[in-house]
């Protein structure tokens, strides 16, 4: 976050995304006679020269030097512009929402190319990249032909240097510790970078290597959702009916270790002064190993023995029986990326370029088989009390001993988990540029492309067969896997819970489970005959992870475009006009393989031993195979105009038609069942005839650039977008045997089982996309950006960065309607201000990020019911020192104030997640040469 002098004057034109390997070119004339200035007024003057330079409504963010960002990661450091907020992940940036569309509606492009990722959607993971190996981004917001489709909210374009654009030999190593406040762990984070030229400059290598390591520790109260329109307490004597119950609380302590390697290496010859090649490549390692310990109070509604709720029907406070869980949970994510790229620009004539490029990237999160679930628990009353005042709730009155002695522990569910995801990427672009030497005709932009995605995603799991086996508590553990655990504290306004528990191995614990001793004791409990538990594992070898019914999306986009652009004087003020479209024709291949569902049976034997839970039983564990084929095209016009009022002072107008394709996993053939209780049965799955959203835009903005590093600038937008596609649930009837266990225990009939001519069905809540109405967008944007030059002395190094986001639909959530199948999700206000300092050597700023509240999920967790976040707002800072001119010291503090991030249900006091992240802090040098 502190500040190091540049190397270089400020640029000022915007690079074209059509050519990945575009530089920005040398500063406009009216900077040229200026002072040279470096560190953060660089960085400013870089990122406002490309947004008023632009073709279309732009803003940029540009490094203070090669390799440092003020940021860990791109995602933190794209928070900053006018529109854009970010999702977090423990504490970290991960994924960028443009003017209330989410992270899916962004086409993100890595040096003007299409780039793999790791997730089973069209999200792209920001967290995967190291801030200090890129140069800058652009946040593209009005569409323009040239651009690929795809992205609804923006266009976010992320940059590496070039080493024929140093033109010198440069180098930077940078060393620092990394403190985190909740974990009290220090890591190592190191950055180096070398670029020289050769050949009389025409002959350019560049190498840049990141390692960052971080032991995050989270604490955390969850609530797995709150069930609509629910009844409470004994079936023939209820205490409540038609409310709002709490599905369950879980208290606990997740250690997230988290370390990133990423590599680039850029080789450039200018063969002459009219052929360039480029070859580039990437290399990133991320791997997240997290591992969670908590206590887990279950409430299910049928066993509450004490009530009470609000005017809103929620339940406030609640007494039940069941058990104290001791859950052992982790989950790995363990990414590896590639990226090569090979570029030839072409310069015949000083009228005509042609870039010829070609792209191939892989990203694989070789994550399952990796994460876990695990239960032991302990028979115990407890009671429930709502949070108050944004507190957390409170869970109290366990039985003596059920915390703290291992004798107690009873076995339940375990299991491993985890997926595979695996997406390749190949692009190949033909652009061409024409500029006549015409006082109205200025350029003309034509060209073609061929982008072709491949993803799969394999669950690898313990069978089925074995994630219940032990469910209902039936027998006891073995006490020397229980040891207490105590959680330092939550640090919450108010409520009250155990901050001491048991914990175990889950490792230990699934060893146990599958052995002589275990096995035998489950059989004479349920009246099984010696062999039978032993026996099922046996044919599953255990918990071993296998691969399961997996789905498969193959992709490719063949585009066109041309555009042209137009310059003339209205009057004494300069008109700059782009016109053009685009036309992409999509085939899509959509492959996976369905379980089918034949039965649910109840829980361990006569009567189960936990009827709050079915066992499901499938017909095959591979699945039938199933594959669709789709196709559909877009013709996609886009205007952009930009007229200079004032030398200053200029207006933008733009209109434009952009779509967003659906997520890769949504256009998956699966069904997957997720929950299978008497309370709830449902499941999800994919929709192979789902259409892209469409959208009409329209922006306009007033921008004034008084001095290079001022800015005040005013947007507003809209967008109409069609076919919008939600996760909407519907019933669905799934056909059962209904045999029963060997007891001859059947499933009751009524409520979610029914029989119709003879036949039992599960009444299933199946999640699925499906394209729903229309919505619209609209919003404001305000910048300002100021450096207080003009103030004497001391006070001319200070300055100021500030802008506010207002975003509102015409598809709010309505809190009154039950079973809404259509809200717009992720749309909330935003502001973001940097106040900092930077004079004789010195370097320092204070940064504060907010985004308010807003829908995350329309519907989600045990309820389906929606999920918000509240208002969350953290505090940056950092201060530098340079000791000569090319050695720099710095401190740096992220979440200086240790903000706490909270999501609720569908009325704020049904808190479902609490989480605090902590603050974390780090300190380094920093050397140039």
């Amino acid at each position: 976050m502190a500040a190091t002098p540049a190397m270089a004057k400020p640029q000022t034109a915007t690079p074209t995304v059509q050519d990945p390997a575009a530089s920005l070119p040398p500063q406009t004339e009216d900077a040229a006679d200026d002072i040279v200035v470096t560190g953060i007024r660089a960085s400013i003057a870089t990122s406002a020269a490309q947004k008023r330079d632009a073709i279309g409504v732009l803003d940029a963010i540009s490094s203070e030097d090669l390799g440092k960002f003020p940021d860990a990661n791109v995602a933190e450091s794209l928070q900053r512009i006018p529109g854009v907020a970010i999702d977090r992940s423990n504490g970290e940036g991960q994924s960028v929402t443009v003017r209330g569309l989410g992270p899916q509606f962004n086409t993100v492009l890595f040096n003007g190319r299409s780039f793999a990722s790791d997730n089973f959607n069209r999200a792209f993971s920001f967290d995967l990249i190291p801030a200090e190996l890129i140069s800058g981004a652009q946040v593209y917001k009005s569409s323009q032909a040239s651009l690929q489709g795809g992205g609804i909210g923006a266009t976010i374009n992320i940059q590496t240097p070039r080493p024929l654009d140093l033109k010198e030999f440069k180098g930077i190593v940078s060393a620092k510790a990394l403190y985190e406040k909740n974990s009290e762990k220090f890591t190592p984070q190191v950055f180096g970078l070398l670029s020289n030229t050769f050949a009389d400059g025409r002959l350019g290598l560049l190498a840049s290597l990141s390692y960052q390591k971080r032991i995050a520790s989270i604490d955390s109260v969850t609530n797995g959702g709150y069930l609509p329109n629910t009844t409470v307490g004994p079936n023939a004597a209820p205490l409540f009916r038609n409310v709002y119950a709490p599905r369950n609380q879980d208290v606990g302590n997740a250690r997230d270790v988290r370390t990133r390697l990423g590599a680039t290496l850029v080789a450039q010859y200018e063969a002459s002064d009219t052929l360039t090649f480029t070859v580039d490549g990437l290399y990133n390692k991320f791997k997240s190993d997290s591992t969670t310990r908590a206590l887990g109070s279950w409430f299910e509604p049928s066993q509450y023995t004490a009530a009470t709720i609000d005017g809103n029907r929620t339940i406030t406070s609640l007494i039940t029986s069941g058990n104290a869980d001791f859950i052992s949970s982790g989950a790995v994510r363990e990414t590896t990326t590639w990226e090569a790229g090979g570029n030839v620009e072409w310069n015949p004539t000083d009228e005509f370029k042609m870039v010829l490029d070609a792209t191939w990237s892989r990203a694989k999160n070789a994550g399952g088989g990796k994460s876990y679930f695990a239960v032991i628990g302990s028979p115990s009353q407890y009671s429930f009390t709502q949070a108050e005042n944004g507190g957390i709730g409170s869970t109290s009155g366990y039985g003596t001993g059920v915390l703290s002695n291992p004798a107690l522990g009873r076995t339940h569910i375990a299991g491993v988990n985890g997926n595979d995801i695996t997406e390749k990427v190949t692009e190949y672009r033909w652009n061409n540029e024409w500029k006549p030497e015409n006082t109205l005709f200025k350029a003309f932009r034509f060209g073609v492309a061929r982008t072709s995605r491949n993803k799969n995603n394999v669950p690898i799991t313990s069978a089925d067969d074995v994630g219940c086996v032990y469910c209902g508590y039936p027998t006891l553990a073995d006490p020397s896997l229980l040891s207490s655990f105590t959680m330092d504290g939550l640090g919450a306004k108010s409520g009250s819970v155990p901050l001491t528990f048991l914990t175990f191995d889950p490792r230990r614990y699934l060893d146990f489970l599958t052995s002589a001793a275990a096995t035998s004791a489950l059989d004479r409990a349920q009246g099984l005959a010696a062999g039978t538990t032993a026996a099922r594992y046996a044919r599953v070898n255990g918990y071993a992870a296998t691969p399961q019914p997996s789905a498969r999306v193959r992709e490719t986009v063949y585009a066109s475009y041309a555009d042209f652009d137009f310059e003339a004087d209205v009057g004494a003020m300069p008109l700059f006009v782009n016109v053009g479209a685009r036309y992409e024709y999509t085939e899509l291949s959509s492959f996976g393989q369905q379980r089918q569902l034949v039965d649910l049976t109840p829980t361990g034997g006569n009567p189960p031993t936990d009827p709050t839970i079915y066992v499901g039983v499938f017909a095959s564990p591979a699945g039938v195979a199933i594959s669709r084929d789709s196709s559909y095209s877009n013709f996609l016009p886009a205007a952009n105009v930009r007229l200079n009022l004032t030398p200053k002072l200029q207006v933008r107008v733009a209109a434009y038609k952009t779509l967003t394709r659906p997520a890769i996993g949504d256009l998956a053939p699966t069904f997957n069942t997720d929950t299978l209780r008497p309370a709830t049965l449902s499941a999800s799955g994919g929709n192979t005839e789902l259409k892209p959203y469409r959208a009409n835009n329209a922006d306009l903005s007033l921008e004034w650039y008084p001095t290079p590093t001022t800015t005040l600038s005013a947007a507003v937008f809209f967008k109409k977008v069609d076919d919008f596609i939600v996760q909407s649930f519907a019933t669905e009837s799934i056909p059962i045997a209904n045999a029963g266990n060997a007891q001859g225990v059947r499933l009751p009939v009524g409520g979610l089982i029914t029989q119709r001519g003879g036949q039992f069905f599960g009444e299933f809540s199946v999640r699925r996309p499906r394209n729903a109405e229309s919505l619209e967008i609209k919003g404001l944007e305000l910048n300002v950006v100021h450096t207080l030059d003009w103030l004497p002395g001391v006070l001319s190094g200070f300055g100021v960065q500030a802008n506010a986001t207002f975003v509102s639909t015409n598809r709010d959530f309505d809190v009154d309607q039950i079973g809404q199948s259509f809200a717009a999700e992720g749309i909330g206000n935003s502001q973001n201000a940097t106040v900092f300092y930077e004079k004789y050597g010195i370097s320092a700023r204070i940064a504060y990020n907010r985004r308010e509240r807003f829908l995350r999920q329309l519907a989600g967790g045990s309820g389906n019911e929606p999920i918000f976040v509240r208002d969350y707002g953290q505090f940056d800072g950092s201060v530098a020192v340079n000791v000569t001119p090319a050695l720099q010291v710095f401190v740096e503090g992220t979440n200086l104030f240790n903000a706490k991030y909270f999501t609720t249900g569908r009325f704020d006091n049904q808190l479902l997640t609490y989480q605090n992240f902590g603050p974390r802090y780090d300190a380094g040098v920093r050397f140039s040469f």
